[in-house]
């Protein structure tokens, strides 16, 4: 993908290093769902229920998503918990089964795990269409999955996403 910076962000306090987390070792959904909404809450950034909600939702609604490059989950959960924008990263060690968006029946190996949290319903429905056309970009997963830490990560993301208009 060519990176450029024609769009900057215009909200740039989405983006945070403190939430980009490599690699992350969790043994399951739930385990990698509860480290990343806890961290949100340790940062002020979600009211208390966020973790629980975030969880009843992935259970309801699974976020598993296979693309030619990888599999990742893209959790996320009502605007009324959220305090503060943000979007948590994870890339994790070792995959962890999440149940696929529309076919819960069919199991996915994530390794990539993107949570965001917004303020207005028409922010998370943009967010989300900006993070699928990130998704879809030809090599932009594998070259995520190649970040070796928390700097690469959150730098790679941060020029990846200001290419793409909210």
């Amino acid at each position: 993908m060519p990176l450029s910076n024609n769009y900057p962000s215009t909200e740039p306090a989405m983006l945070r290093p403190e939430l980009m987390f490599v690699p992350l070792q969790a043994a399951s959904r739930q385990e990698a769902l509860a480290f990343l909404a806890e961290r949100m809450l340790a940062a002020g950034l979600v009211m208390p229920g966020f973790p629980a909600a975030l969880l009843e939702r992935e259970e309801a609604f699974p976020t598993g998503l296979q693309f030619p490059e990888a599999a990742l989950a893209l959790p996320h959960t009502e605007i009324r918990y959220v305090l503060q924008p943000a979007l948590a990263v994870a890339v994790l060690s070792k995959p962890v089964a999440f149940l696929a968006m529309g076919a819960p029946e069919q199991s996915l190996a994530v390794r990539v795990i993107f949570l965001p949290a917004v303020l207005h319903p028409d922010a998370q429905v943009r967010w989300l269409s900006r993070l699928i056309t990130l998704f879809q970009t030809p090599g932009f997963l594998s070259n995520l999955l190649g970040c070796a830490d928390r700097e690469n990560l959150y730098r790679y993301l941060r020029v990846s996403l200001d290419a793409v208009p909210l």
